[in-house]
Parts: C-alpha cells; sequence; structure tokens
C-alpha cells in the first residue's frame, strides 16, 4: 500500500481559506460569527427595542431595564398567548379523560363478556381465527396503527404568568419598578452620585419605600461611601426599601461576557 497522500481521498484538494470561503456563499454548513461590542447589550436600552429607555425607563426585579410602553405591550400579547394557550390545555385534558374513561369502560366490558361466557356451557368450540396477520398487513387502518406512547401524550400546563423576556422569570405589571436615569448628550447613563458614565460598570438602583423613582448609581461610588446603617438614598434623602444589582452592558470580551459567538446551523453536505 502506497502513503496515505497518495492514496484516494487521502488528500483535499481545497484549502481551509478556500472551505471557509465556499461555506460562506452556499447554504451548507455551520457558520460562526464573534459579536462586536455594537452589537452587546447597552446599559440604559431597553432589553425589547434595543433603543434608549429615555421617556419611562423600568427594571424588572432580575435588573434589566425596558421602556415603559414596551414591556406592558409584551406583558399583554403574552397574556393573551397564555390564555388561548390555557384554554388548549383544557380542551386537550378533556379529551385524555373522555379517552381514558372509554378505556376503562372497554376494560369492564371485556371482564363482563369473560365471566358470561365462562357461566355459559358450549357444545362445540368455535375455532378462533387470529387477525394479528391481516392487522400488521393492512398498515394503513387505524386498528393496527401502533399506540401512543404514554411520554409523548402528556403536556405541560401553560405558565399561569407571561415570564420576563430574558430571564424567564414570572413577571406581573406592578413588579416594573420606575427608574430616574440621568443622560448625557450621546444618550448615555450617568451616575446619579458622581455623574460618570455607566458603560460597562456594575450599577445599583436605588429603591425608595414609597412610589418614588429610583436612583441608578455605580456599585463602586455607593461602596465608597461607607456603610449606609439607616439605609437612606443619598441623592433623595429618603429611606430606602431594596437595593437593585442592574444588569450591566456587554463588553465583547469573553473573559466577561463569556460566550460571545453566534453560530448559524446549517446542513451539512455528508
Amino acid at each position: 500500500m502506497g502513503r496515505k497522500s497518495k492514496q484516494a481521498g487521502g488528500h483535499n484538494p481545497l484549502t481551509y481559506h478556500e472551505r471557509k470561503h465556499y461555506a460562506n456563499d452556499s447554504s451548507y454548513g455551520t457558520t460562526t460569527a464573534r459579536l462586536g461590542q455594537d452589537s452587546q447589550y447597552k446599559f440604559g436600552h431597553c432589553g425589547l427595542s434595543l433603543h434608549p429607555a429615555v421617556e419611562h425607563p423600568v427594571a424588572t426585579p432580575s435588573g434589566f431595564i425596558y421602556e415603559r410602553s414596551t414591556i406592558l405591550e409584551y406583558l399583554l400579547t403574552k397574556t393573551q398567548s397564555l390564555k388561548r394557550e390555557q384554554i388548549e390545555y383544557d380542551q386537550w385534558r378533556e379529551r385524555q379523560e373522555q379517552e381514558q374513561q372509554g378505556t376503562q369502560d372497554k376494560k369492564r366490558k371485556a371482564i363482563v363478556e369473560r365471566f358470561e361466557s365462562a357461566q355459559k356451557v358450549e357444545t362445540f368450540k368455535k375455532k378462533k381465527t387470529d387477525d394479528n396477520p391481516l392487522i400488521k398487513s393492512s398498515y394503513w387502518l387505524a386498528q393496527s396503527q401502533p399506540e401512543k406512547d404514554k411520554e409523548l401524550s402528556t403536556r405541560d400546563p401553560p405558565p399561569k404568568r407571561p415570564p420576563s423576556p430574558n430571564s424567564q422569570q414570572p413577571l406581573r405589571r406592578k413588579d416594573l419598578i420606575e427608574l430616574d436615569l440621568k443622560w448625557n448628550n450621546e444618550h448615555q447613563v450617568l451616575c446619579a452620585i458622581s455623574e460618570k458614565t455607566i458603560h460597562t460598570q456594575p450599577a445599583l438602583a436605588l429603591i425608595p419605600k414609597k412610589d418614588d423613582k429610583a436612583q441608578v448609581v455605580l456599585e463602586s461610588v455607593y461602596n465608597d461611601l461607607g456603610e449606609n446603617k439607616e439605609r437612606v438614598c443619598p441623592v433623595t434623602g429618603k429611606k430606602l426599601s431594596k437595593i437593585l444589582k442592574l444588569q450591566q452592558g456587554g463588553s465583547s470580551f469573553a473573559s466577561k461576557d463569556g460566550v460571545i459567538e453566534a453560530k448559524q446551523y446549517r446542513p451539512t453536505m455528508t
């Protein structure tokens, strides 16, 4: 036997760059693309519309920022969709119960028939014909179809509340927290204390006890103020009920953001 490079199929006629070039031009093969900073989540932008939440910014308990009108429209649409899913689920449950009741009735009827046939005195035994070969060969008949697996007949009920768009946690309208964001001319959020631009740094939302808007500050600046035993907002001077950590903006660095690659799965040629 000759060398591997001399065998049929032992040498690829295309180079790596040629294969990548033809794969990108064709509709075959999985393609990957590295996501830059312009495609990452920017702090202060709505998590649905991807525009700066300038008019009525709100935050969810998971720390994501949205425009109030956008998130309310999402909750309304999702609630209507869940109602339709609940109706379909109830109809499916009713059909399942009817099928189960019919199966139990058939079993009881078969038991009664066997009992009655055992009580009768037969003068001769009727030869039973096996219908299984006919049923197996007639695969287009309904009775010859295989029974459904029990696992395939199970179905989870729809959630009672619509999930959050990013965290997938149950979300209600009253869970939304109004924010008081300060913007510069470049549509970037500023810290309420130091007025530094917030890009990818950890930020906090200082939520007051009453229905006032929460102030957004940098976590490092808030920690530098020292221990706040009285839990008073350093901006407004009001009592705080909760301190929420907001979702950080994307930096396009893999060491910080994790996976920053997008994949498009397409069929292979083999």
